[in-house]
């Protein structure tokens, strides 16, 4: 059963998906929602509360979902590529199921950092790079070549990961399987280079 607090989440990840976060306003928002500005801030306790919530629900979950394709220890030592494929997969499988948020995510990575959206991403956006930075700290223990470029290889990763995500959501792509097992292959073809 949907909730007026989930009603409000689904109109402003539609809202700032489809304009952004600065440009949608709180009457809009409630208007949309068919509630009043003292509900709103009843749940949110602000526009960037709000975003907040979304974020923890949304970024927290695709955060996750990235760390769960990206365990690289364990069971998976040695296997780099299918990390790697996993996770790339994850980013676009995250995007196929809620474009709308996929669209907030990029938004909000570039946004200026002195921006309240940035300011609310940005634990968010750290936890990513963490997750993406600590699979080529792992892989670097077997491929000593990579020793000490974590954090460009994961910035990497993250750009390419993006990009197709970009693409798709633009309607100009629709990678399979195929495609990113190429783009994979592509990219580690780089790094060990």
């Amino acid at each position: 059963m949907e909730t007026t607090r989930d009603r409000i989440l689904e109109v402003a990840a539609a809202a700032f998906a489809a304009r952004g976060y600065e440009a949608v306003g709180v009457q809009e928002l409630c208007d949309s929602s068919g509630i009043t500005k003292p509900t709103l801030y009843y749940h949110f306790g602000s526009k960037a509360g709000l975003l907040a919530a979304l974020f923890e629900g949304r970024f927290g979950g695709f955060n996750g979902r990235v760390a769960a394709a990206a365990a690289y220890p364990g069971n998976r030592r040695g296997d780099l590529a299918g990390v790697l494929l996993s996770t790339i997969g994850a980013f676009v499988d995250a995007a196929r199921d809620d474009p709308d948020f996929a669209r907030i995510r990029l938004s909000s990575a570039f946004c200026p950092p002195s921006s309240e959206r940035y300011r609310v991403a940005r634990p968010y956006l750290e936890a990513l790079y963490a997750t993406i930075a600590a699979v080529f700290e792992a892989a670097a223990l077997e491929h000593g070549n990579m020793a000490g470029r974590a954090t460009p290889y994961a910035a990497s990763f993250i750009g390419a990961a993006d990009a197709y995500v970009s693409l798709f959501l633009a309607g100009d792509l629709d990678p399979d399987e195929g495609f990113l097992r190429r783009a994979v292959h592509y990219y580690m073809h780089g790094i060990f280079s």
